[in-house]
């Protein structure tokens, strides 16, 4: 009797829990930036009872997550493409009113309408983690430009543009030629002109 009352609940703690939607990887289909919302595909599928698989469909209107801060006046976005994989996590409750300012006041408990988006789940790594690793470092990298940071210096790959001022309290070197304590040659006294700057 023991034995058959284990089985019968466990496959009803089985049955419960075959509707909680907890996380998955997924893909991204489209994302609106001036909304926040993408439209995901769940990438894994479902298990029937007759054994057969059935594919997640897409879901719409899913917040993607960004580190941002200080009433988003401090954050790190980046570009959130077609294709890109992300991880779909299952809210407890109804995120739609949480969406628009109010409370939730569904039973919709875990369900596939409540995911939301963290971007940069990959079943690959990438030359950029690799390279993080080896170098203990912080890497920021957009295509062929690349920014790394580690514990001795920084490293910019690709052209600089600065909109404001800048203030430095070092030399700057250019070209083997340092800005506080280069000479000139070809100086004439009086006449206001040099010549190239020398090392």
């Amino acid at each position: 009797m023991i034995p058959e009352l284990v089985d019968a609940l466990t496959n009803n703690g089985k049955k419960m829990l075959s509707g909680v939607h907890t996380a998955v990887p997924g893909k991204i289909v489209s994302f609106d930036a001036e909304k926040g919302l993408a439209v995901v595909l769940p990438e894994m599928a479902l298990k029937k009872k007759d054994g057969s698989k059935l594919s997640y469909p897409q879901i719409t209107g899913v917040p993607v997550v960004f580190p941002q801060s200080a009433g988003q006046q401090a954050a790190v976005v980046f570009p959130v493409k077609e294709g890109d994989g992300c991880l779909l996590v299952f809210a407890e409750k109804s995120i739609e009113p949480w969406l628009s300012g109010g409370e939730s006041d569904t039973e919709l408990d875990f369900d596939l309408s409540n995911a939301i988006a963290i971007p940069g789940l990959f079943n690959l790594s990438s030359e950029y983690i690799k390279e993080a690793c080896q170098k203990d470092a912080v890497v920021i990298a957009r295509q062929n430009r690349k920014i790394t940071i580690t514990s001795e210096k920084i490293i910019i790959d690709g052209d600089v543009q600065v909109n404001g001022k800048m203030t430095l309290t070092g030399d700057v070197i250019a070209l083997g030629i340092s800005l506080a304590h280069h000479t000139h040659s070809g100086v004439e006294p009086g006449s206001g002109s040099t010549g190239q700057p020398k090392q």
